[in-house]
This record gives C-alpha cells, structure tokens and sequence, in this order.
C-alpha cells in the first residue's frame, strides 16, 4: 500500500527537514506540493516529483491519502480542519494550533471523520531524548524533577510572522510546546499548574510587544516539579547553537545531566568567528524527522500503534497556554 502526501507549505521547516525525510521514506510518494508563494510551490514540487499548487482548494481536490501542513501556526487549525473534512489524514506541525479550543476542534474533526491526526512533536523521536528515557526506566531513576532549556537567537525581522504572537503564539508556545511535551513524557504524570514569567529582550520582541524569553515552573503530580525555559533572546550570532539546550534531571536513585556544555567547542574563522550548530535543526537531529514521518505513516497504514497523539499535544499546548495567562497575572494558574 502506497500511500499519497501532499505538502501544504514549502518554507523553513519542509526545507530543512521534511523534504529531506520525504524523500528518504518508503511506501509513500508525494503527489502535491501547495504554498501560497508560487515559486516556493514549484520548487518544493520539483524537488519531490510532486504537482505544484497556489490554491489549497485546487489542492485538496487531488487524489492524495495523507497532508501535511507545515505552515505558520495561526493557519494550522483551518488547513488541518479542511483536509481532514476532504477525507485526507493530517500531519500537522506542532504546535497542534494556536489556542487549545483550536486544537479541540481538530482533534473533534478528525474523530467524526475518522482520520488519522497527528502532530510533528519530534523530540520524542530524536534517538538522545529516547535513550535517556530508556536509561531512567533501566536505571530506576525516579525523576523528581527536571529542568528543560531550549534557547536561540531568532534570526527573523521583526515584521515576521513568529514576532507576532496573535500569529505564532510566541516562544512560550512556539518553542514552549516542545518543553512542555518533553518534560510530561519523561515524568508519565499530568500537570496540575503553572507558575510563569515573560520578559521582552531583543528590540523586535518590544517592538511587538511580545516575549521572548520565557520561564515555567510545572507542577506535576506526584509531587513532580519541572522547569521549562525557552528564549529566542540568546545574544549569539545567528549560526550560534553550542548552548542551544540542556536536560537536568534529578530522580529518587539518581542524577541525569546532559548539555552541548559537556562537550568540546569548535570554531570557525572565516569572515567572522563562528560556533557551529551540530545540527541546522539546533536541538532536534535530522534524522528525527524521518523516524516521526516513518512512524506515523505505518499508524495511518495500521502497523504501529501511536507513540505520541494529538491529545499530547493539546495538553503541552495547554500547558503553554496557562503558562502565558499566568505571566500576565503573576499568578499560579491550575491546569
């Protein structure tokens, strides 16, 4: 069985990562490449074999099982939501939407018509997150409380979509949901509040009255700390990704700690002095990718049972978004 993709949004994330994994997986076969920007379409379309669209109507008209929607965030719920009603399963890129009651009607959506919907979490695929998992399991670790750091300096305008957060939700939710996630998946347990705080750094996150730094202490149950910071602020020049993240996690019976601090630096002179990302999706190896495509191709095909659902990713949405009403109201917020 071979199933049909199409791709609704051909910029940076199908670039640096899916069109890559696409191309690498097999079974499938991308018939439609569709964005708004008819040169983006056409190249994206080239480079797969795939039919190039302007018009999603145009596009969800095709013959094609599965879609993949890797636009901005503000756009997810509708694309996602009209595919899933033209009959194609949905891949949609986290996070799942751009407010829980989105994401709900999604998730409503794909069970009345009784489609696949996931969502592109792919820290939980990234074989270093997995290992460590494995490693507490092993070990018995007993997490008790983790940190979690995920930081860059977003290299965007600041007339770009991401700058604005009626748009991308902000870094609390952009880069927050994949904290978010990360640190309920390694505890198994449910969030119960949030204690937040937003600070507005570079010149465009003030301009835009937006943060860009961004702080949550999570209460889980089971007595369950976790603390998830995120930043698009780092003053490092935009090729700077040695300290893009790092995992402390204290357990019952032990200790985890990993960070790129651990490991050797490498400079580059060229221009200017630069420190090398070790990989152009900062935190998130490319190969990730692939194994999260894989996956939930061979769940639409029934092989698999789902790793990760979009009810996860409600719930690190959730998360996110109580974590942003309690920074404007410097206060706990329950969940």
């Amino acid at each position: 069985m071979e199933l049909r993709v199409g791709v609704v949004g051909c910029g940076n994330i199908f670039n640096l990562a899916h069109k890559g994994a696409l191309k690498n997986i097999e079974g499938i076969k991308v018939t439609a490449c569709m964005d708004i920007d008819e040169d983006r379409a056409l190249e994206g379309a080239r480079a797969l074999g795939a039919k190039a669209f302007t018009s999603l109507d145009e596009f969800l008209d095709t013959d094609i099982d599965v879609v993949e929607v890797l636009t901005p965030t503000y756009t997810h719920a509708d694309i996602s939501i009209q595919a899933l009603k033209g009959g194609k399963h949905v891949i949609v890129e986290k996070p799942i939407a751009l407010t829980v009651e989105e994401g709900k009607k999604m998730i409503k959506t794909a069970e009345k018509e009784n489609l696949n919907l996931f969502v592109g979490h792919v820290r939980r695929f990234d074989k270093r997150w997995v290992q460590m998992k494995d490693v507490i399991k092993k070990r018995n670790i007993l997490p008790m409380h983790i940190r979690k750091a995920e930081v860059q300096n977003l290299p965007f305008p600041k007339d770009y979509w991401y700058w604005d957060e009626r748009k991308s939700g902000g870094v609390a939710v952009d880069l927050g949901v994949h904290v978010t996630d990360f640190i309920r998946w390694f505890f198994e347990s449910e969030p119960i509040s949030v204690y937040a705080i937003g600070k507005s750094i570079k010149e465009e996150a003030r301009t835009n009255g937006a943060f860009d730094h961004f702080v949550m202490i999570i209460e889980f149950e089971g007595e369950r700390t976790g603390i998830a910071e995120v930043s698009w602020a780092y003053p490092y020049p935009t090729r700077y990704g040695v300290f893009y993240h790092h995992v402390d996690i204290i357990g019952r019976n032990g200790r985890i700690r990993y960070t790129p601090l651990d490991t050797p630096v490498v400079g580059v002179a060229k221009a200017n002095f630069e420190m090398p990302r070790f990989s152009p999706l900062l935190s998130t190896f490319p190969d990730a990718f692939e194994r999260e495509l894989r996956h939930f191709f061979n769940c639409i095909k029934g092989r698999e049972e789902p790793i990760v659902t979009a009810e996860d990713a409600l719930i690190a949405l959730e998360i996110a978004e109580k974590a942003k009403e309690s920074s404007r109201k410097g206060e706990v917020i329950g969940i």
